[in-house]
């Protein structure tokens, strides 16, 4: 009889184990499909090209004494330099943000405030509780950024036609959305 008892308790602790499991798994899908989920993660699907970095190509100096020694923790010279390369194409010169032939950029640029990220939190916890939406818009809305940011959202197509129609020159047309 003790051994017919034990196997049923853990029959029973095998079911709620299960059970328990089973209720932690749905709760980690955040009403997501098993595709979704799994392109989430990274599983399944095409690779991701923004994950990828193209390199300048590898140059042979001239002198090779006049290389500097490895330092752990510098950039490599071949290493994209966002910062560097955004002052270059603004400017026109390949000068560090900072010097001479930047003061132009960063003038033009205006101060900019130690506590800017306090402030646009504040502005935009404000922002958020005026434009919440409607109850029943709140509830159809996939996220609430759909509804409370709905009269920010540029529509391409409309900006691609407006600028066209100005005679500016655009880029390719926007891929016209499924439906």
């Amino acid at each position: 009889m003790a051994r017919n008892e034990r196997r049923k308790q853990a029959g029973r602790i095998a079911v709620a184990a299960g059970l328990l499991l089973g209720a932690a798994a749905l709760a980690g899908c955040k009403g997501q499909t098993l595709a979704e989920t799994l392109r989430a993660s990274g599983v399944g699907g095409a690779p991701d090209e923004f994950l990828v970095l193209p390199t300048k190509p590898l140059e042979m100096p001239t002198d090779l004494s006049a290389l500097p020694p490895p330092t752990p923790g510098r950039p490599n010279l071949v290493d994209p330099q966002p910062e560097q390369e955004a002052v270059a194409a603004l400017t026109g010169r390949a000068a560090p943000a900072g010097t001479a032939s930047a003061a132009a950029l960063l003038a033009a640029a205006g101060p900019v405030s130690p506590n800017i990220r306090a402030v646009t939190a504040a502005e935009d916890k404000v922002w958020r509780k005026e434009n919440a939406g409607l109850l029943l818009e709140r509830w159809a809305a996939k996220e609430d950024d759909w509804v409370i940011y709905e009269d920010m959202r540029l529509d391409a197509g409309a900006e691609f036609d407006r600028l066209r129609a100005k005679g500016l020159r655009v880029p390719a047309a926007p891929p016209v959305p499924e439906e």
